[in-house]
């Protein structure tokens, strides 16, 4: 079973959205997301949403 990543969850969630952040080795990692710098004019997206799609998007993974 694979990991959803930071960036999956993000562009779950809006597509078009531009930011970075910090990686680390898995890109997995929830705390990560206090490292995300938006840019172009990108509306941040909350830590909560960013956390319920990154579970959301596990549960359908682990289910496969």
């Amino acid at each position: 079973m694979a990991k959803v990543r930071l960036w999956q969850a993000i562009e779950s969630l809006n597509k078009d959205a531009k930011f970075q952040y910090s990686h680390d080795k898995d890109d997995a990692s929830i705390e990560l997301i206090d490292s995300i710098k938006w840019e172009d004019g990108t509306t941040p997206i909350s830590k909560a949403d960013i956390q319920a799609e990154m579970d959301r998007l596990q549960a359908i993974e682990d289910g496969n």
